[in-house]
């Protein structure tokens, strides 16, 4: 029926575009022309340009607009008269031109094409200053010049990542920059192996990259029909040097190495190979990379089933990171081809598999209003896993009032898993009396298949700026997993509770996702100000059917089905959206005000599959239906003071749906410690997210500053209301509707040249922030509400210099957090982190290099034990040799002095929790490296 819709849809819709032509009579006219660039010798249109029509007595606007995808504007309705023609865009050469009278004839002028040359005042300063800056700041976008860094000619951009002032990337590879997670990379502005940065910061050399571009980047939705949705991503994108965008780049490296401290067990030898082969030219780009390790690189993003962790979720710390020792292996391949002016596409496939050992200890002080009690863990972890991906994007545009795209991909996923954990409770008395432990072993093979399908098509009316877009997407997820439990847990206060349990487990999920969007746009008023209406409804079913048996001593077999770890879900839920907005486009501002009606309706089934008899389920809860209503504004306001500054403000609400688990009422005794339930009579929440932003660029002076406010508070937030048996220590846990909890933060980047000759640079990035977190403390008799305050503030400053023979960077940084409750006997919790990072480069006669990087970081405050002092330092040397200095030889020691180590602390309204996990430290790897570039016929 979902796929019937759609499709019927699409047919109504394009049969019946009948383009309209906008009307003209008397003394009015119509104007347009095309403005471009020149590249490569080739003519590249550009789009978002001012063009304005001037009154040439006082240069005051008659009208303006703005370019489209084609470098094409037009104006309507134009009185024959003089007027000053003005082209202006950011960057370039502003164009004018004389509109005579004599010109007008018939009822159409067209200018024609219009060249924009890039400013000659900004290519001056270039070409004299002997520096380049590192970083500038422009409207939505910070630009980064790897130049200027001076890194190893085996760096990735990852590596470049770890120094560049505002970003910050995590162990397991995940990148932020200014607080927001970049979520894709591109490659000349063409996607990169999808929504996997990691495949493109892990694996692209930087040698290639001209600049690292962060992008706060308009949705594909909105660059496709013009539509704003509303829907920013922040991404980063890669500009391949001008030299090497003809012709292949290849590099090839392989390491073996070992430990360096004599470790008795897993003292297996260390290797890392990787392979990266790129061929580019005007209209095609193809990638293919290989990577092999057991060093803890993980270079692709895990793409695992989620049917594994809804099976083992046993109340362990799930967020592992880049933690364990892991062996991984990734193959992918990446195509993107323009094929004519009608026809282009982009997909990618990709394997890895990978191998990864965790083990943690963890330790949480639960703060209780009159008392406290302590939990301990352990756990071990294997994990074998197997993913396979495949992307493929499609565009054709048969003409410049038609496009047609088609995005698909398919994931499958297999893994295996072996997990170990144990945990136990003590109560805060002098004498630490035991409440409780359990241990438990969980074996699972699990498998998942997800197949997405989306068909947009959007259509010009011959009106300017009169559009209308369809689109329609399917979404098919199925997994299924089996395994057994073992698991013994006991209450030592109240020995009756004591529980074995020896099972058989099943979980099977299905979820189809339906989704349809029609977006209209009438210009209003003017040309640039622009209408939008539109409607999306999607529709998503989710049945997710768990099956446990027990074993049965007298037939040797798993045959008794536990009623109580078998419950099953089944959820209906149709969301709609009604969307208006209003667009307005200026010569030095733009803004957008919209409102949307978003009801919703959910159906639920919670029950347990053969539970009566075979063939006959029992209902544990139904919801039969439930309808919600949100309303969500929206603004958006950029006003650009200059070429180099602006300011832009947003406003967003957004509806937070509860989940099925949060709706069901039966409660889940999957971990017998932690028994949780879900709560019918829950509300959606409503989160109001305000951000001002400001940049201002000095090129010339190589000065650069980013500023951001953020101001958020959430109505309803679905938080969770934890009470404790006092005989057992057993949590029970259930999600409530509550109001006060808001956060706001301040960001400012800012960078300069401390030197005439700008050798020497500055960079500092400062944050303040507070989170005021609601939250529930249990006292003798009853769960109390208890506002927790958070205040952080962040510090990091940095030092570069820069000769022919030496690059040094100094950066040092401070990040303080206080805790405060206005819950009476509370006391406020405090910590500090401190860090000092130095890297340098040496370079040296015959092509040697030496290189160290040395990371101090020290933490106060925190559980005793857990406050350290690490010194971590990596050192490398490397030759290079061969014709063009094609080969390198490096050796790289890491943690020289084996001080790694890795240790995390969260704080919440109610508990502090300290976890450590074991790390790979203390090797030697040797590498060779090989490259060879074929560029316009030659290698380099």
């Amino acid at each position: 029926m979902g796929k019937m819709l759609i499709w019927s849809a699409f047919l109504f819709l394009v049969i019946s575009f009948q383009p309209i032509k906008a009307q003209h009579t008397g003394s009015w006219e119509k104007m347009e022309g095309v403005v471009f660039e020149e590249h490569n010798d080739k003519a590249l249109s550009i789009e978002g340009v001012i063009v304005s029509l001037l009154n040439p007595s006082d240069s005051s606007a008659y009208k303006n607009t703005t370019t489209g995808a084609t470098g094409h504007f037009s104006f309507v309705s134009i009185e024959k008269k003089e007027y000053l023609l003005r082209i202006h865009y950011l960057g370039y050469n502003p164009v004018y031109k004389r509109i005579a009278p004599s010109i007008f004839s018939g009822n159409r002028i067209d200018l024609g094409k219009i060249q924009l040359e890039e400013d000659p005042v900004l290519l001056s300063e270039i070409t004299v200053l002997a520096e380049i800056p590192e970083v500038v700041a422009k409207e939505d976008t910070l630009e980064f010049n790897p130049g200027a860094f001076r890194m190893q000619e085996s760096a990735v951009v990852e590596d470049l990542l770890k120094r560049l002032p505002g970003i910050e990337v995590e162990p397991d590879g995940k990148i932020t920059s200014m607080g927001k997670q970049i979520t894709k990379v591109y490659v000349d502005g063409k996607e990169f192996f999808g929504k996997d940065p990691k495949m493109a910061t892990k694996n692209l050399s930087l040698g290639m990259i001209d600049k690292v571009q962060v992008i706060d980047k308009k949705s594909e939705q909105e660059r496709l029909t013009g539509v704003d949705d509303g829907e920013e991503e922040t991404i980063i994108n890669l500009t391949i040097k001008k030299g090497m965008k003809k012709g292949w780049i290849t590099n090839a490296a392989a390491g073996a190495g070992a430990f360096t401290d004599n470790r008795k067990e897993n003292n297996t030898p260390r290797h890392a190979e990787n392979m990266f082969v790129s061929r580019f030219d005007d209209n095609s780009q193809i990638t293919l990379i290989a990577n092999s390790n057991n060093i803890n690189n993980q270079a692709f993003a895990d793409e695992g089933n989620q049917v594994q962790s809804n099976i083992r979720n046993k109340g362990r710390n799930g967020t592992r990171g880049n933690n364990g020792i892991t062996n991984s292996s990734t193959i992918g391949l990446n195509m993107a081809r323009t094929f004519n002016k009608k026809w282009k596409s982009g997909g990618n496939i990709r394997y890895n598999y990978t191998d990864q050992a965790v083990e943690q200890k963890g330790f949480r002080q639960n703060l209780l209003k009159d008392s406290v009690s302590y939990r301990e863990s352990q756990s071990k972890e294997q994990d074998y896993a197997n993913n396979f991906a495949f992307d493929y994007k499609v565009e054709f545009t048969p003409d410049s009032s038609n496009i047609f795209v088609i995005n698909t991909g398919l994931t499958y996923n297999k893994s295996y898993s072996n997990d170990y954990s144990y945990q136990s409770i003590r109560a805060g008395d002098a004498d630490s009396t035991r409440v409780n432990l359990s241990n438990a072993q969980t074996l699972l093979d699990t498998k998942g298949l997800l197949f997405n399908a989306e068909l947009t098509y959007a259509h010009k009316f011959a009106k300017k700026g009169r559009r209308l877009s369809f689109t329609g997407g399917i979404n098919i997820n199925s997994n299924s997993g089996e395994g057994t439990n073992r698991s013994d847990s006991k209450f030592f206060l109240n020995p009756s509770k004591n529980k074995n349990l020896n099972q058989e487990l099943y979980n099977h999920s299905d979820r189809n996702a339906y989704s349809l969007r029609i977006t209209y746009i009438e210009p209003v008023w003017k040309t640039n100000n622009t209408l939008q209406f539109s409607y999306r409804v999607n529709y998503n079913q989710t049945d997710n059917v768990r099956e446990t048996y027990d074993y049965n001593d007298e037939t040797g077999a798993y045959s008794i089905l536990n009623p109580d770890y078998s419950k099953s879900l089944w959820n209906h839920f149709i969301n709609q959206t009604f969307s208006v907005n209003f667009n307005a486009v200026h010569e030095k501002y733009t803004y957008n005000i919209g409102f949307n009606i978003n009801p919703s309706y959910t159906q639920s089934t919670s029950y347990v599959k053969d539970g009566s008899i075979s063939g006959n389920d029992s209902i544990l809860n139904r919801i039969d239906g439930k309808t919600v209503i949100n309303y969500t504004p929206q603004l958006r306001f950029t006003y650009r003071f200059s070429k180099r500054s602006n300011l832009k403000f947003t406003y967003k609400g957004n509806t937070i749906q509860p989940g099925i688990s949060q709706l069901d009422p039966t409660p889940n005794n999957t971990n017998p410690l932690n028994i949780r339930m879900g709560n019918p009579d829950l509300l959606p929440a409503f989160a109001h997210d305000l951000t001002f932003q400001y940049n201002n660029n000095q090129r010339g002076a190589q000065r650069a500053l980013t500023a951001n406010l953020l101001f958020s508070f959430v109505q309803n937030e679905i938080i969770n209301f934890t009470s404790y048996q006092d005989a057992t220590g057993i949590q029970l846990t259930s999600p409530i509707n509550e109001n006060g909890t808001w956060n706001i933060s301040g960001n400012v980047l800012y960078s300069t040249p401390l030197d005439v000759a700008k050798k020497l640079k500055f960079s500092t990035q400062s944050r303040l922030s507070y989170h005021n977190k609601v939250g529930f403390i249990r006292t003798s008799t009853q769960s109390e509400r208890n506002i927790s305050g958070t205040f952080g503030a962040y510090e990091n400053i940095g030092l570069s210099y820069n000769k022919d023979w030496f690059y040094g960077q100094l950066r040092g940084n401070i990040r303080y957090s206080n805790v405060s409750n206005t819950l009476e006997g509370q006391k406020e919790q405090e910590n500090t982190t401190f860090g000092l990072t130095f890297n340098t480069q040496l370079y040296l006669p015959c092509s040697w290099t030496l290189a160290s990087d040395i990371n101090y970081k020290a933490t106060r405050g925190l559980t005793a034990g857990y406050n350290t002092d690490e010194i971590i330092w990596n050192a490398e040397i490397s030759k290079q040799f061969l014709k063009n200095k094609q080969a390198t030889f490096r050796v790289k020691w890491y943690d020289i002095l084996h001080q790694t180590l890795n240790i995390n602390r969260s704080i919440h309204a109610n508990y502090i929790e300290d976890h450590e996990y074991n790390m790979l430290t203390c090797y030697i790897l040797a590498s060779f490296v090989y490259r060879l570039n074929w560029m316009g016929g030659g290698s380099t």
